[in-house]
């Protein structure tokens, strides 16, 4: 019997009271993360947020790591202040999510991060962020698409020789877009390799492929809605990474 290639979706939380059982917290992976990897042909798992001790239990038990999008970062990690726009924070899945990072990483196991999963992997890397882009930046054009989730909204210019190339054979495509946060600056060991029409990061890879690591900004999970072949790609190519680990 083939042995599973068991993927960890690093899990989110509700912790404000909730109708929906009994008043209690739930914790939750969209179904969207679950989807994608079952259609790839993987197992997934959802890692709860824990106590950072037992990151390194969780990724013993995994054939790679997914970060998920959701709350913003704590500014406090990449040595800023908040500010009036910075959204809603969680300090414990910061932690927990660094650490379960620190541990993929050490193992040398597949990471696929996807907007705050993004933007998580940058700042444990010693990057920044910007805390809103439409207030500290120029950017012109939307990054909070009003349009459905499950439609592309702005394009996409992508590196030769980077992952995104090798696995789409393009160097341009339209995505969606649901961050009002990019990178500001880079981490170390990291290569920008995929950018939106006013020049922000949408993608990086580790820079010498010696780990894999594929970090995008919008949402391919999303996208698999309407049967986008190129976000199903990502999600194929990550299980195989990880079932040949």
């Amino acid at each position: 019997m083939t042995k599973p290639v068991i993927i960890g979706i690093a899990g989110n939380q509700l912790t404000n009271d909730t109708t929906l059982i009994n008043n209690l917290g739930i914790a939750y992976t969209p179904l969207n993360f679950v989807k994608g990897v079952c259609q790839a042909g993987g197992l997934p798992v959802m890692l709860p947020i824990q106590d950072s001790k037992h990151a390194k239990d969780y990724i013993n038990a995994i054939d790679g790591l997914i970060l998920a999008g959701g709350q913003d970062i704590s500014p406090s990690y990449y040595g800023e202040e908040p500010i009036l726009e910075l959204g809603t924070t969680l300090p414990i899945r910061d932690a927990f999510e660094f650490s379960l990072l620190e541990e993929a990483l050490k193992q040398n196991k597949p990471v696929f991060a996807i907007c705050r999963g993004l933007q998580l992997v940058n700042v444990f890397l010693g990057g920044s962020l910007y805390q809103d882009i439409h207030k500290q930046t120029n950017s012109t054009i939307q990054h909070l698409q009003k349009t459905d989730p499950h439609y592309v909204a702005h394009s996409l210019s992508i590196e030769k020789d980077s992952l995104l190339h090798r696995i789409w054979q393009t160097e341009t495509t339209y995505v969606n877009t649901f961050h009002h946060q990019a990178v500001k600056t880079l981490g170390s060991s990291l290569r920008a390799t995929a950018f939106s029409p006013d020049g922000f990061i949408e993608a990086f890879e580790w820079e010498n492929n010696s780990q894999y690591l594929l970090a995008v900004q919008w949402h391919p999970e999303i996208l698999l809605q309407e049967h986008h072949e190129q976000s199903r790609a990502l999600f194929e190519d990550f299980v195989k990474q990880c079932a040949s680990h």
